[in-house]
């Protein structure tokens, strides 16, 4: 019974599940905040280690710097380039002494003893405090031993001059705070930003595919002409791809429908008269008087009209699976200057039985692929079209011929033809024209050899020969050549 219920009303009464945007946002947002995270904990990892971790290689760095300005630049000009270090670098403090201990640069605290090697100073106003030494003494406390202390390294000039440089080791807390501040303010304000832009690609990806459900919604509710509307700006890309191809689809869905249509309406429109006839001609014989000859020729009318409607119906099972290519042919490498030939030649007898001659042009092999089958039923539709419907003494010509990168095969005789009006037609499901009812037909021969030239993707078209009617199919040519 559920499935009787139109769409929508299925839909509703359908359990709701959290909807594709949610989940896509939700997802999206998770996946940011899981990689903020890590990259934050990592970041605060590496700032939690020892904070003498680096700080050897730091002053290290430095110190061989300073050195080799000193050994390229006069004195004074080392004694200024220590003063600017100390205007624009943070956390780093210098110290230029005679071997004495006299001060000749530098802004680290006075009062202590700066020996060769590295060192441990309490930091804050000179004092007196003796020098510990840092080298192999454990900090039993590092992060409150860090708020008041100096790491030092200082090493003797070729001159006899000591230079220290020392890191402040109690910013390190207060590092370690400004970035957990930075961190949180980045981060919820990044986190806003990719929710906001997470919600609206979700939005507007969503809300595309949501037209394309809307449309297979109104296409199941019998609304066969509803499309999915198609971007003037589309870039191409998946989304606008997915509804080309719905739109497609449904455009042969419809096209599909629409011959069944025909063919049903055909089917009952034309079949009405044979089996009105057969009816009739059994009828009449049953009223007349009972006689042996009468019933017989009233059968084998009967027979006759039966093959007629069943021929009838294997011409258009045949059209509906070419047209919705259920049994798509298969293709083979093929000559159709071959097919022609073996065509003319089986025709012949029956034409000039008939009083009609048939010629063939098809000097050079036209190599394609086909099935060669359903192109010999399509030529023998053709030229049997053209004998059937010339008078005594015409001409039928058929011809294989090259054009370019085309195999053109051409059926033209010298009849009476047709008219404009009606030239557009002869392709149609039981189309006949009007001199041509009383001639044996159902009028499928010119649509089954449509049906083949469609499917293997050659175009046939009619044309006035003045006089008669001249119609031609032209197939793209093969490569390789056909086989033997």
């Amino acid at each position: 019974m559920a499935a009787s219920l139109p769409p929508r009303l299925r839909r509703r009464l359908t359990p709701r599940a959290p909807s594709t945007r949610a989940r896509v946002a939700t997802l999206l947002v998770i996946l940011f905040v899981a990689a903020f995270g890590i990259s934050g904990v990592a970041t605060w990892a590496v700032l939690s280690q020892p904070v003498d971790a680096g700080v050897e290689a730091r002053l290290d760095r430095e110190t061989q710097t300073l050195i080799r300005l000193y050994s390229s630049l006069p004195l004074p000009e080392a004694i200024h380039e220590i003063r600017s270090r100390e205007r624009r670098a943070a956390g780093l403090h210098w110290r230029l002494a005679e071997r004495n201990g006299a001060v000749i640069a530098g802004d680290l605290p006075e009062g202590n003893l700066y020996r060769p090697g590295l060192t441990s100073v309490p930091a804050g106003p000179p004092h007196d405090l003796p020098q510990v030494e840092e080298e192999t003494a454990p900090v039993e406390d590092e992060e409150a031993d860090a708020a008041d202390r100096l790491r030092v390294l200082t090493v003797a000039w070729p001159d006899g001059k000591l230079l220290s440089v020392g890191e402040d080791l109690g910013r390190m807390p207060e590092v370690r705070r400004q970035f957990l501040r930075t961190f949180l303010l980045t981060s919820g304000a990044a986190l806003m930003i990719a929710l906001g832009l997470v919600l609206t690609f979700a939005s507007r990806l969503l809300g595309r595919i949501e037209v394309i459900a809307r449309t297979a919604d109104a296409v199941s509710g019998e609304d066969m002409g509803a499309r999915v509307p198609m971007r003037a700006n589309g870039r191409g890309d998946d989304i606008d791809r997915l509804a080309l191809s719905v739109n497609l689809m449904l455009d042969r869905i419809a096209g599909l429908l629409a011959s069944v249509r025909q063919v049903s309406d055909d089917v009952a429109h034309d079949l009405r008269t044979p089996l009105a006839h057969l009816k009739q001609r059994i009828e009449t014989a049953l009223n007349g008087p009972p006689d042996v000859d009468t019933y017989r020729a009233a059968l084998e009318g009967a027979s006759d009209k039966i093959d007629e409607v069943l021929a009838t119906f294997e011409a258009l099972l045949a059209i509906a699976r070419l047209e919705a290519g259920s049994q798509g042919p298969h293709f083979q490498p093929m000559d159709l200057s071959q097919v022609a030939e073996a065509v003319v030649e089986a025709f012949r007898p029956s034409a000039e039985d008939g009083g009609r001659e048939i010629l063939l042009s098809a000097p050079h092999p036209l190599p394609l692929r086909g099935e060669r089958a359903l192109i010999t039923q399509m030529l023998a539709n053709l030229v049997e079209n053209a004998l059937i419907h010339t008078p005594r003494g015409s001409t039928v010509e058929v011809r294989a011929e090259r054009l370019g990168a085309t195999a053109r095969l051409v059926v033209e005789d010298d009849g009476p033809g047709v008219s404009d009006e009606e030239r557009t037609r002869i392709f149609e499901r039981f189309f006949r024209v009007d001199r041509s009812r009383t001639t044996p037909g159902s009028g499928l021969g010119l649509s089954l050899a449509a049906a083949v030239a469609a499917a293997h993707g050659a175009q046939i078209k009619a044309e006035d020969a003045r006089p008669g009617l001249r119609i031609h199919v032209d197939f793209p040519l093969a490569r390789e050549e056909p086989a033997a």
